[in-house]
């Protein structure tokens, strides 16, 4: 997990719209507001995965 992030939400595609609903609920119940955490910038965020590849993990 980056560093900073403090929740992440995982949607399966093969997950019907019930399911992903729940997961929406779920997570608006328990998240604290959203200005508190840091989101990175597209510039950060491939740097961050050129710097992955390059020490050999891989990320979808």
């Amino acid at each position: 997990m980056w560093q900073g992030m403090k929740s992440v939400m995982v949607f399966d595609p093969k997950d019907s719209q019930e399911e992903t609903n729940r997961k929406w609920m779920e997570w608006n119940q328990h998240k604290s507001a959203v200005g508190d955490k840091y989101v990175p910038t597209a510039q950060e965020t491939r740097k961050y995965l050129a710097v992955q590849k390059n020490e050999g993990r891989r990320y979808a």
